[in-house]
C-alpha cells in the first residue's frame, strides 16, 4: 500500500472526504486508484500507520473509510541532530537529507561555515528540500517527520547535551566506537564543509565545551563524512 503523509489527519475519524488536490492527484492519476483499494495516512506525529480503504474517488476528492492502524517501530530510541556546514552545491543537500531522512536523522540544521561557499537558498528551494524530506518519509515508512532548519548565523554557545564535530586531528578526540548511546540522550553532530572546518571555528566548538571527533587517517568528503559517522552512532544503539 502507499504511505502517503498527511500534516492535519484527525485519526479520531474514521470517515472523511480527503480534497488535498496533491494527494488526490496522486491516488487518482498516478496510482490509479479505484473504490476498495486501500492507501497508508500518516500524521508524522505519532508511531502509527493508519489503513484507509477507498469508498469513492474523482479527480477533486476520495471518500475513505479507516479500516485498521499498524503500530509502528520506524524510530530510533535516541535524538540525532545533523549540524551540517552548507555545501558547495544545492544537489549535495538534497540527496543529504533524502538519504538521512531514510536512514535516519532526527533534525536537519544547515550553516554557514567559514569555508561554506556562497549558496543562496531561497523559500522556494527550502519549500522544494521540505517536500524532498516528506516524500523520503513516506517512501521508507518512516512515522515523524524530521524539521528543517537554515542557520545563517550560527551560535555555537548554550547548544544542549552532546556537542560533536568532525576534526581531521586525532589529539584529544574521541572515537565512534567510544560514544555510548542511551534512550535520553541527544547528540547534535556538527559535520564540515569542503576543506574543512578553520582553525577560528575549531577554536570556537572547544571553548564552548564541543567533543572533537576524529573519523580515520583520511579526510572524507562531507558528503560522505555524514555517512560514515551518523550511521555509526545509529547502529551503535540498537
Amino acid at each position: 500500500m502507499q504511505r502517503f503523509y498527511l500534516e492535519d489527519l484527525n485519526t479520531t475519524n474514521f470517515n472523511f472526504v480527503l480534497k488535498d488536490l496533491d494527494l488526490v492527484h496522486q491516488i487518482w492519476r498516478v496510482l490509479r486508484s479505484k473504490p476498495w483499494d486501500k492507501v497508508i495516512l500518516f500524521d508524522g506525529k505519532d508511531l502509527w500507520d493508519y489503513v484507509f480503504e477507498i469508498k469513492e474517488i474523482t479527480k477533486t476528492e476520495v471518500v475513505l473509510e479507516q479500516v485498521d492502524r499498524i503500530e509502528k517501530k520506524s524510530e530510533i530510541d535516541f535524538e540525532l541532530n545533523l549540524f551540517q556546514a552548507i555545501p558547495n552545491k544545492m544537489d549535495k543537500i538534497e540527496d543529504i537529507i533524502k538519504n538521512w531522512t531514510q536512514i535516519w536523522v532526527s533534525n536537519f540544521l544547515f550553516f554557514k561555515a567559514n569555508r561554506s561557499q556562497k549558496l543562496v537558498i531561497s523559500d522556494k528551494k527550502i519549500e522544494r528540500l521540505n517536500k524532498i524530506i516528506k516524500e523520503a518519509a513516506e517512501q521508507c515508512g518512516r512515522n515523524i517527520i524530521p524539521w528543517l532548519i537554515i542557520w545563517e548565523k550560527p551560535n555555537f554557545m548554550n547548544l544542549d547535551w552532546e556537542n560533536y564535530f568532525l576534526h581531521t586531528k586525532n589529539n584529544d578526540s574521541k572515537i565512534l566506537k567510544n560514544i555510548k548511546i542511551q534512550s535520553w540522550k541527544i547528540i547534535n553532530l556538527f559535520v564540515w564543509p569542503e576543506w574543512g572546518f578553520d582553525e577560528d571555528e575549531v577554536w570556537k566548538f572547544n571553548r564552548n565545551e564541543f567533543r572533537s571527533l576524529y573519523l580515520w587517517e583520511r579526510i572524507l568528503r562531507t558528503e560522505l563524512a555524514w555517512i560514515s559517522s551518523a550511521f555509526y552512532l545509529i547502529q551503535n544503539s540498537l
